[in-house]
């Protein structure tokens, strides 16, 4: 098993325990985190993060399956975020109150890690049907 995979286990891990200062440790100072809703410098990664957890307390990623690369330093993780909206989920767009739907969204991840440490990340998901399984956009 490569570094890449071990490091995105192990953030999926961080963050289904709530330890996000574990999770953003995982990253080198200079990653970015490319999302459908924009690039996120580690700070704005972590407060993004903050925000669901806060919407979504008991939110967790299932691995469908993963790719690695041979050289075990990149990986493409696809799988489905989970969870109960329970909270307001607050971003920059706006605020989407609790709902109490439930969450199960597809994702695909990239990851590249050197010296242990993130690099390069990227997420991709449907950010409408997201918002449908919330109740803020008619289904």
């Amino acid at each position: 098993m490569g570094d890449a995979r071990k490091t995105a286990e192990r953030f999926y891990e961080l963050f289904e325990a709530g330890d996000l200062d574990g999770a953003e440790a995982l990253f080198a100072s200079s990653c970015v985190t490319i999302t459908p809703m924009g690039t996120l410098n580690n700070n704005e990664h972590r407060a993004f993060g903050q925000s669901f957890r806060d919407g979504l307390p008991d939110a967790h990623m299932k691995i469908d399956r993963i790719v690695e690369s041979a050289s075990g330093d990149e990986a493409f993780v696809a799988g489905h975020f989970q969870g109960t909206h329970k909270g307001d989920l607050v971003s920059p767009q706006g605020t989407i109150p609790a709902s109490g739907n439930s969450l199960d969204m597809p994702f695909v991840d990239y990851w590249q890690v050197e010296g242990g440490k993130v690099v390069a990340h990227e997420v991709v998901w449907d950010n409408m049907g997201m918002m449908a399984q919330l109740g803020a956009t008619p289904g």
